[in-house]
């Protein structure tokens, strides 16, 4: 028997099956996390003086997290596009394996 190397294709397709769905809810926060979370100078009140610096602090985290989820999100494609990809290589090499054993096979 060869000593080659096994690979769960049907594994890789959960993988990146798994990768959309974290994907969708991530890209769920980041839309709430952009426009579910507006929060105006006023809303903190006019009269004290740290007023300005947690409206100042809301608007640093409202846009750390936006970014934060959009390189996520970006990672989260380029290795779920990857992934995909090295599945359809794998899938085709086999099936040029077994296609080269079936005419190996038929041509004895």
């Amino acid at each position: 028997m060869s000593d080659g190397y096994r690979v769960n294709t049907d594994e890789l397709e959960a993988v990146v099956t798994r990768l959309r769905a974290l994907q969708q809810g991530i890209n769920e926060c980041g839309s709430k996390a952009k426009y579910n979370t507006v929060v105006t100078r006023e809303d903190f009140g006019g009269s004290f003086l740290e007023a300005q610096s947690m409206f100042s602090a809301h608007d640093k985290m409202q846009q750390f997290l936006t970014n934060a989820i959009a390189k996520l999100d970006s990672l989260i494609n380029e290795f779920g596009d990857k992934t995909h990809t090295v599945n359809e290589a794998y899938k085709a090499r086999e099936y040029e394996g077994v296609s080269a054993m079936n005419k190996y096979q038929g041509g004895a």
